[in-house]
Parts: structure tokens; sequence; C-alpha cells
């Protein structure tokens, strides 16, 4: 059946669009650093970043989870060295720009559309940064690393770079099959608390010449803003730490060919309504299996022979409130990156990308999962979640 799309949906493309091409992007700030590191890449110039970089440093890139662009004003010693804002990868959100961090890679050629990713010769879906899969009865299954490696086949950013790499990060994380997957053949320090990370980076980064690569990564602020809000006493309090732990990694970080960047995966902003797709037993129907994708960019796979009924199912249910654009629409003006594309791209994508209004979000739980709660939420078109900031420091440069 041939689906058209509405001037909405159309309006709602263009915005997915726009966000590709209002500022430098976060895979743009990835393919300096391979660039700088490994003689064979070469990338486009990103202005404010590209003359710190050269193939003797140490490249320090510590990615704080959910830090969203707005979050600035209550950071003024990180806003000290801000450089730019940054457009995340689509879908924002974490299993998807991660993924596109440590791999170098956009989202249209690794394949992982959102905190779950329909994988269609498996027919399973796969739940990538919890190592979970779930096939026809739906209910979990937990993933080694070699199962979970084996399903997603990542094309590693420290495998192609000519230097070496270590991953700092809380201690809990390292060893998760996620981790060990995306990080493999780089060193593993770990912390137990924030009020670590500037001891233990600096000493890493003091310790090792150039080149190298360091991947630093924090996570307690993105669960935060989903537990409390962008807006919340508990996220600004947050930031006010994570503001004075920088400045504590600078001040301690004495090796001068070394340069600190600084960055998020993706924003965050308050949402009101939760959408459940439970409520709407016509809705879910029509579908061939459950939602995937992300609460705030959710992709539906529909029944063949059932689209239009999906669509006017949706419309009862929702109204306005969920903007369902057909593939073609979003999919076909590479939104997702450039080619080459992974293999079961289109069909990982499904039929329609359903957009909930800026301040709703949608589920889909499995019978023995409520589902998230959330009162700030990430993964849609809205600035808010797209844009996040990049902050730099050349410690053997004078502020």
């Amino acid at each position: 059946m041939s689906v058209t799309a509405t001037p909405t949906a159309h309006s709602a493309v263009d915005a997915i669009l726009r966000a590709r091409l209002e500022s430098p992007g976060l895979m743009d700030l990835l393919g300096q650093i391979e660039a700088s590191l490994n003689a064979a890449a070469s990338h486009p110039p990103l202005a404010g970043v590209s003359e710190h970089l050269g193939p003797d440093r140490h490249i320090v890139l510590w990615l704080i989870d959910g830090f969203a662009a707005r979050y600035r004003r209550h950071t003024p010693l990180l806003g000290a060295d801000h450089v730019t804002d940054l457009e995340t990868v689509f879908p924002s959100t974490t299993a998807t720009a991660i993924t596109s961090i440590l791999t170098g890679r956009h989202p249209a050629r690794h394949g992982l559309l959102g905190w779950h990713t329909r994988l269609a010769a498996a027919e399973r879906t796969l739940t990538v940064l919890m190592g979970q899969e779930r096939g026809a009865d739906d209910h979990p299954a937990t993933l080694g690393y070699r199962e979970l490696t084996g399903r997603v086949q990542p094309d590693r950013l420290g495998d192609r770079l000519d230097c070496g790499m270590t991953f700092i990060g809380p201690e809990w994380i390292g060893g998760t099959p996620y981790n060990r997957m995306m990080n493999r053949g780089a060193d593993f320090i770990g912390f137990e608390d924030l009020s670590e990370l500037p001891a233990r980076v600096a000493a890493h980064v003091n310790a090792t010449p150039g080149p190298h690569f360091t991947y630093v990564y924090w996570s307690e602020l993105d669960h935060l803003g989903h537990e409390y809000g962008p807006d919340s006493p508990e996220v600004e309090r947050h930031l006010k730490q994570l503001d004075l732990a920088y400045t504590a990694t600078c001040a301690q970080i004495q090796r001068q060919e070394s340069v600190f960047l600084t960055t998020a995966d993706h924003g965050m902003r308050t949402v009101e309504r939760r959408l459940d797709l439970r409520e709407h037993p016509a809705v879910q129907a029509c579908l061939r299996h459950r939602l995937t994708g992300e609460p705030r960019a959710a992709l539906a796979h529909i029944r063949t022979g059932q689209h239009a009924d999906f669509l006017q199912a949706l419309e009862r249910a929702f109204g306005d409130d969920v903007l369902a654009i057909p593939q073609a629409e979003w999919l076909g003006h590479g939104t997702l990156g450039p080619e080459p594309q992974h293999p079961e791209l289109r069909a990982r994508a499904g039929d329609y990308l359903l957009l909930p209004v800026d301040d709703a979000y949608l589920v889909d739980p499995p019978a023995d999962d409520e589902g998230p709660f959330f009162v700030g939420a990430h993964g849609g078109l809205s600035p808010e979640e797209r844009h996040i900031p990049l902050f730099l420091r050349n410690i053997g440069q004078s502020r």
C-alpha cells in the first residue's frame, strides 16, 4: 500500500534535515579525532577544534551522558572552554550516539537505532546497552560478550587508530557485555565515584604520551534528568559537581601534548504525558512486534496489508499527539547518515517513524515490564534533545 505523508509529516521531515545542517555534528568531531590520530584518515576541518589536534596528541574525550546545551548556564567553569554546540545523531539517544562515538560511524552504518533495535534476520529485538534480546515469545534473554558481538559486529574506532586507546568509566560499567564489545583492545581504568574521576584521568594522561585516545564516560546526569527533569534542583546540583570535577581534572593534567574534549551524546527535555500503547489494542494488533527505537522516536513494523488499519487506529488513539512518518519520507533523506548503509538498515527502521509531540513520550512495554516513567526524555527532534555542547582545553596552551 502506498502511504502519502501529510503536510505536518513533511514539516517534521524538514525539521530533521535542518537539524543535520544547522551546526557541526557529533560525527564531525569523531572524524577530526580519527583523522588526527590515524594518518590514513582525513576529514574536513572543524573550526575551533582542528587547530588543537595533531598526530602527537593525547586526546581525551569526556562523554557526559545527557549534558544538554542549555545546561551550560549552570557550569561556568566548563563554559569558559566552550567551543561550539554540536548536533548529535538521530535518534538523539545513548545507544545510538555512543555506538557512533565508539565506532566513528553514523547510525546508518552501525545500524543501532535506539534503546531497542529490531534484528530482522534473527527476528529478535535487541536492547544493546543491557545486553538482552527478546524473540517471538517476548521473554528476555541475556547475551554474553561473544553473543552480543556476534549480533552487532561493530566496526570499532579503536581498531582503526594508529595508537593505543584507554576507556575510563564507572567500575560497574566496564565489564558489561556492551562495553567489553565496544572497547575491546582498550585498557580499562575504573572508579567508584565522580570525586575519583579527576585523579584517575590525570594520572593516566600524565603517564601516557601521545599519540593516544582516552574515552571517559559518566552517566549519572542522564539518570537524574530522566527521574527529576532537566530543570530540577537535582540536575542543577549535579552540574555544579561536574563543573568542579572538570576544573580539578584539567588542573591535575600536566602532559603538554594533551587535549581535553568534553561533550555529550544527547540533550534532555521535560515531558509531561506518557502515552501507553497497551491501552490501545487496535493499534497493537497491526504491529508485527512491539515498537522499537525510542519513546521519543519509535519505529513501527506493520503487518502485511494493515497499513490503513494502523494509521486509522493510531489517529483514533492519539489524534495529533503522535505523528506517523512513512519510511521513505524520513530514511530516504539520509537522516541517519550517509552511505554505506548497514545491510539491515531499512528492515530495522520499520514502516513508520512515530514522533510524539514535544511534551509526550510513547511506550509499548512487554507484559513483564511496566516500562519507563520519565520527567525528562530525549531521542526526538526538539533542539533540547538534539543540541549538545563541546568544550576544549588544550593543556599545552595557556588560557
